[in-house]
């Protein structure tokens, strides 16, 4: 796994005054994790994990090839027909 790079920190306000929020970078990407002061929380390497799990399946997903929806396919195919009739007389199927 690649390793992040710590962006900054900054502690909440208010309501969530009891938590540290740190920002890293990861495949050029931003992500949160919070370590919650008052209570605990799950450990920052399961948030750190999850996160680049997730940036990992995005990016994954934005390079596969995009397949046309399947009504422009049947509407080309249709044209095709079309013209094919057009230039012929006669049906093909």
């Amino acid at each position: 796994m690649k390793k992040a790079e710590f962006v900054r920190k900054y502690h909440g306000r208010g309501f969530d005054r009891d938590r540290v929020y740190l920002v890293y970078r990861y495949r050029g990407r931003e992500y949160t994790v919070c370590e919650n002061l008052a209570k605990g929380n799950e450990p920052l390497s399961w948030q750190h994990r999850a996160a680049q799990d997730r940036i990992d399946r995005v990016i994954r997903l934005e390079n596969l090839p995009r397949k046309p929806y399947r009504h422009e396919d049947s509407a080309q195919y249709a044209v095709g027909l079309f013209l094919d009739f057009l230039e012929t007389g006669k049906w093909r199927e």
